[in-house]
């Protein structure tokens, strides 16, 4: 079977917090968009995994193969699979890739085995593998709390193109977040951000949109803020990092700006790529 795992972006991303068991206290607006992964993955009697690219990914620090472990835990089974994931997603790109896989496996299993699982035994599942894998569970614009796995969906009204660069260099989850001063980082309001998403008003929600962890990022990989500088010249309307990073969003509705600027910076960057939020 022939599986697809769709990236997310953050067009929003608060930490609130540092909780006591050291996990950050985050709040988000995430938005499924088109990229994805394909997983090709069928029974068999030995288990086996190949990646291409084969260098974008460690097997055994795959969140895919993690998914399939929590899940057996969870719900006991013997059987064994054959996987090829064809990664295009890019590591370090604060796109969710391997939370997306992972999500993917969980849907798969839950409906292979027909656990008829509800959306909580779901999530449950997920936030064992990542904070990530609960929105991508299911590919639908929300408001991301706690951890990662409290999630508040809503309908977005018109539908966003942007562009996705990233740097040579990727950015660390670990690193983004390690000794962030949380009262001073910038914090964006998501209930604005979804507001001007449900009301189509792209004015306002560029004027609303932040990342707290932009700032730290850039410190870490300067590019990030040479790209945004040079998408705003190419015309798009608004330019953020995504997530942790590295990747940067530039965002615009004329698709001719899209193509230009892909079309001049793909041999400049690691990865470069227009695509739209998922309708």
């Amino acid at each position: 079977m022939r599986i697809k795992a769709h990236a997310k972006i953050n067009v929003g991303l608060d930490v609130v917090g540092k909780r006591e068991d050291g996990y950050h206290e985050l709040k988000m607006v995430m938005l499924p968009i088109e990229l994805y992964d394909v997983i090709d993955i069928e029974p068999a009697l030995t288990p086996s995994f190949r990646c291409t690219p084969p260098y974008r990914i460690h097997p055994e620090k795959n969140t895919l193969l993690k998914a399939i472990e929590v899940c057996r835990e969870a719900y006991p089974f013997k059987e064994q699979f054959r996987i090829h994931l064809r990664k295009t997603i890019p590591s370090q790109a604060g796109l969710g890739g391997g939370s997306s896989d992972a999500a993917a496996i969980i849907n798969y299993l839950n409906d292979y085995f027909k656990w008829n699982l509800s959306d909580e035994e779901k999530i449950a599942l997920g936030v064992k593998v990542g904070a990530d894998v609960p929105f991508c569970l299911f590919n639908k614009p929300a408001i991301v709390t706690g951890i990662g796995e409290k999630l508040s969906f809503f309908e977005i009204k018109k539908p966003l193109k942007l562009i996705l660069v990233q740097p040579r260099k990727g950015v660390s989850t670990k690193l983004a977040f390690k000794d962030l001063d949380i009262p001073n980082l910038i914090h964006p309001n998501m209930d604005e951000i979804a507001k001007a998403l449900q009301e189509g008003n792209l004015l306002n929600l560029f004027e609303v949109m932040g990342n707290s962890l932009e700032n730290k990022a850039i410190s870490l990989v300067p590019e990030i803020a040479v790209i945004k500088n040079e998408l705003i010249d190419y015309g798009l309307d608004y330019a953020m990092m995504t997530g942790s990073g590295s990747v940067v969003m530039g965002f615009s509705q004329d698709e001719a700006i899209l193509n230009r600027a892909v079309t001049d910076l793909r041999s400049q960057y690691r990865f470069v790529k227009s695509t739209k939020v998922l309708e």
